[in-house]
């Protein structure tokens, strides 16, 4: 009945302008947060002796203006004409065409009934053709309990009467007694930064370790104001307090009571779902927000920031990534991509205590938030409510719709609009069911702690991978309540070890072929995936005792994990060609495809051989693959005794016949075809004087 009741709330939300809140009601299915009505308009205008090019030109540059709304659904969020400071703002966002803005007023103002504050963001959402990436994610921590959440609305945007684009007029992430009320004169907030733009910054430092930047957004104590001493003593404690959560993360004696003192660790759990769900490609490098209440408080993440870049926007092939369930997207982030990003969470996974409470938190509230079909159906209403002036942002503003960020279109009518909108979002739709489905089998209250060693010294939990060239031992072994063991085989150069694993190193160096299982009563429950780096990439995973690996090369690096059993689905793949069975497999598996008999050239995955010729298929689904034949080759027409190929019979064809007979020339295959009157197979003296007969017509 709630697929039934999806699929219809789909459909009414392309056509339908009812409003979200009768749709919630009438659908039965409760929508995450609350949904807006209408798209207010929200106008501003800019003072006399201002510019808008002067903002658009320099960021830090500031205009006059006045703002006010109309149209909103509770018309006591409608305002009059309110005096406003206006800039832009952003980093990368602020070299696109469409800027976002921050609008201060002279004093704290309500706004759509969020709190009243000075400071508001209007974020244009340029990278993000579905404009509502951001929104979802905001909805979704607030579901999942995560504290000062940004609240936002939609606008539509006009400055000085120009229409500038739907917009989502937003909380800015600040201190203050609306945003994060910290109480402590000594309260702070940072940000960790990319390399790359912290010399744009006033007040920023580096960590003693891994040398991650970290700039200060917000502070109690003004730095630009106050004291030097005052500047001094928050700058001593947040950075002294950070290096020494680094200094733990990076230390292999592993103190969880210590470094548990340090941080908020819910917050971080919270922060790490968000980011494993949405794979955001900005998490750990820049817009990855911390508060702190001063010296005797904990660090906390957060709140969460710039989300547009999120669900599947981002090609993380790239990266080394595969899209959809097979990805552990922090755990991994600086072993598949820059160095700009830290790798805090590979090491916080090192903690059996984390990893405890991470699958504690999971199924305590994570789980639910989590839920697709209320997430999807929140999607279809914003997208109902947005969809007129999406349509004007796409087609009569001529604004860039991204379905990632490689990729722009414009378009001239809005049926084209349309479809490339509906296909952005059930690609986002899809990315996050995708990561649901994968996220409820590898956490939950009664997983197993899945941990493996290298040589350095270091235990990895599932998901993480192995540092490079780090294959010289490692063991597995599980903490969990559920009896049972891992057992694996090594082969390698030289070497074939089997054991049990008992906490004994088993030397790997030189390994080339590993398989690794489950014993006992925990194989009943989960399958253990894994997979191999060699010759230069990942192979594909493999489960449950197969063997990763090549013969000829050595294993670099492993990656393991564990996740609750599925029913396996089977799937079938047929071919279209007489006489190539059908393959069973199981769905998600490789395929490698069959030879195929003389007279084809390849196998296609469309029946109209689009596209390029496959070897192999990864598939979830029952599916045809095709068969192209060999282009057939032009007739060749023959004309006896046309020995030249011209078309015709004269002196040369004589000419030419007598040169072959003589033994002057060799005669083509075509040319012995043509010349053969009497098809003996040769052409001689009889030959000649046929083709003399036939030209002279007797």
């Amino acid at each position: 009945m709630k697929k039934l009741v999806a699929i219809l709330l789909a459909l009414l939300t392309v056509v339908s302008c009812i409003p979200a809140s009768v749709m919630a009601a009438d659908s039965e299915i409760e929508l995450i947060g609350d949904v807006q009505e209408t798209v207010p308009e929200m106008r501003i205008t800019i003072d006399s002796g201002y510019s808008l090019d002067t903002i658009h030109a320099d960021k830090e540059a500031k205009i006059r203006a006045h703002v006010s709304v109309n149209g909103a659904w509770d018309s006591a969020f409608n305002m009059a004409s309110t005096g406003v400071e206006m800039k832009t703002r952003g980093n990368s966002t602020f070299g696109f065409m469409k800027k976002p803005y921050q609008i201060k007023f002279d004093s704290k103002t309500d706004m759509f009934g969020m709190g009243k504050a000075k400071k508001w963001v209007l974020l244009a959402n340029y990278v993000d053709g579905s404009f509502i990436r951001n929104k979802i994610v905001f909805d979704i921590a607030e579901e999942m309990g995560m504290a000062y959440v940004c609240k936002s609305v939609f606008v539509d945007l006009y400055i000085n009467g120009d229409y500038k684009g739907v917009y989502q007029l937003c909380e800015k992430v600040e201190i203050g007694d609306n945003r994060v009320p910290l109480e402590s004169d000594l309260g702070v907030m940072v940000e960790m930064e990319s390399a790359k733009r912290v010399a744009e910054e006033d007040f920023w430092f580096t960590t003693s370790v891994s040398g991650k930047p970290f700039v200060y957004k917000e502070y109690n104590t003004d730095f630009e104001d106050a004291p030097a001493e005052e500047v001094a003593a928050v700058r001593s404690y947040l950075e002294e307090r950070i290096n020494n959560i680094e200094n733990e993360l990076y230390n292999n004696g592993k103190d969880w009571e210590y470094l548990s003192s340090l941080i908020d660790v819910d917050s971080f759990i919270q922060f790490y779902f968000i980011n494993e769900l949405t794979m955001n490609v900005d998490a750990t490098l820049a817009s990855t927000y911390f508060y702190i209440d001063g010296p005797d408080d904990v660090l906390h993440m957060g709140p969460l920031w710039d989300y547009d870049r999120s669900f599947g926007s981002y090609d993380y092939a790239d990266s080394g990534y595969e899209q959809g369930t097979e990805a552990d997207f922090l755990k991994n982030i600086t072993d598949c991509s820059d160095q700009y990003r830290a790798e805090w969470f590979k090491m916080l996974f090192q903690y059996p205590e984390f990893v405890k409470r991470v699958n504690e938190m999971y199924s305590e509230t994570v789980k639910a938030a989590f839920d697709s079909e209320r997430i999807n159906a929140t999607i279809d209403a914003y997208e109902n409510v947005l969809y007129e002036s999406l349509m004007r942002n796409y087609v009569d503003e001529g604004w860039a719709i991204f379905h990632n960020i490689s990729e722009a279109e414009f378009f001239s009518d809005r049926t084209s609009a349309k479809r490339y909108l509906d296909f952005t979002v059930n690609y986002i739709k899809t990315n996050i069911a995708s990561r649901k489905a994968y996220l409820d089998r590898a956490y939950g209250e009664y997983m197993p702690a899945l941990f493996y060693q290298q040589n350095a010294g270091r235990v990895y939990s599932g998901g993480s991978m192995t540092d490079s060239q780090a294959m010289s031992s490692f063991w597995l072994e599980l903490d969990g309540i559920i009896d049972g063991s891992v057992t694996y085989s090594a082969t390698g150069s030289g070497m074939s070890v089997t054991e049990a694993s008992d906490g004994t190193p088993v030397k790997g160096r030189g390994v080339r072929v590993l398989s690794i299982n489950l014993e006992g009563n925990v194989a009943s429950y989960y399958d253990i995936l894994y997979r191999g780096y060699y010759n230069g990439a990942w192979s594909s995973w493999r489960q449950n005792g197969a063997d990763v690996g090549n013969t000829k090369y050595n294993l670099e690096r492993i990656q393991v994990r564990l996740v609750e059993k599925t029913a396996p689905v089977e799937i079938t793949v047929s071919f279209d060609v007489e006489g190539v069975e059908p393959v069973k497999t199981i769905a998600g598996n490789t395929v490698v495809l069959p030879a195929l008999p003389e007279g084809y050239e390849g196998w296609y995955v469309s029946a109209d051989l689009a596209g390029e010729a496959v070897t192999e298929i990864v598939t979830e689904a029952d599916i045809v693959i095709y068969g192209k034949k060999n282009a057939p080759q032009e007739p060749v027409v023959i004309v006896p005794g046309d020995i030249t190929g011209d078309g015709k019979l004269n002196a040369m064809d004589i000419n030419t016949v007598s040169r072959i007979f003589a033994g002057v020339l060799s005669p083509t295959d075509a040319q012995l075809l043509a010349g053969d009157i009497d098809g003996n197979g040769r052409l001689d003296g009889m030959d000649l004087n046929r083709i003399a007969r036939m030209i002279a017509g007797t």
